[in-house]
């Protein structure tokens, strides 16, 4: 007899990584309530029956220059479902249409991460330390955002010395229990998640020094979803993880 089991923990490649900046329209307090009220809680509103697996978003309050004001991971069962959720259903397309009221676009965009080792040295798309899946509800998680401590320095080069500072820690992150790494790194800045299977998720970035400004660093905080996801009242840099339910049909292994 077969039986099916579900299984919430995605495959990072499944993952939307996005950098947003703020409409220039806008004011901070502006882009805050349209994110807070609407545009965050509505996210897993719109997306959840479609195959949303999780939804890690932030913020910066009064951002360096070059740095994005939000950041978020978008995750999903899979690239395919994300791909038929954005592109062969009303509610994916009316979600996509809301951006341009909220976000500059560009430079805003997501895109899905690669496996470090098959990334090119010269590539700007984002990528993960480790290849194994992940649940991103369960457990704990945290997102650092910095920009980048040498102002003269290429962006290639930047990104080159960044990726091999994550390199050379992965084996000490691990034993650390931080199980999966996601990093997007443009000429200026990075931002880079970090979860663990602990709900204590102790984070020491310490070994980024020589490359980053000091970061700031951020818990996502667990936002609970029992009916409508709940409006925001973001005020300052924050950090957000959804917990909703997922749609178990997506999920099936």
């Amino acid at each position: 007899m077969n039986s099916s089991t579900v299984s919430y923990a995605i495959q990072a490649e499944a993952i939307r990584v996005f950098c947003g900046f703020r409409n220039p329209n806008l004011s901070e307090a502006q882009f805050f309530t349209q994110l807070g009220q609407t545009f965050m809680p509505g996210t897993p509103y719109m997306l959840q029956p479609l195959g949303l697996a999780a939804y890690l978003p932030g913020v910066l309050s009064n951002p360096a220059a070059n740095l994005p004001q939000e950041f978020a991971l978008i995750c999903y069962a899979s690239p395919e479902v994300w791909d038929k959720a954005m592109h062969s259903t009303l509610r994916g397309r009316v979600y996509n249409q809301t951006h341009g009221g909220v976000y500059a676009m560009p430079p805003s965009g997501a895109s899905f991460p690669a496996f470090v080792e098959n990334l090119p040295g010269t590539a700007v798309d984002p990528y993960y330390l480790f290849q194994q899946a992940t649940d991103w509800q369960v457990g704990g998680s945290k997102v650092a955002v910095a920009g980048k401590l040498k102002v003269g320095q290429s962006g290639v080069d930047f990104r080159t010395e960044l990726r091999s500072a994550l390199l050379n820690q992965r084996s000490k992150l691990e034993g650390a229990g931080i199980g999966q790494v996601v990093t997007v790194a443009r000429d200026d800045f990075a931002v880079i998640w970090f979860h663990s299977l602990s709900g204590d998720l102790q984070l020491d970035t310490d070994f980024l020094s020589g490359v980053l400004s000091v970061p700031t660093v951020l818990e996502n905080q667990r936002v609970v979803c029992v009916d409508e996801p709940p409006i925001l009242n973001i005020t300052k840099s924050s950090a957000y993880n959804f917990i909703f339910l997922r749609e178990s049909k997506y999920f099936l292994r």
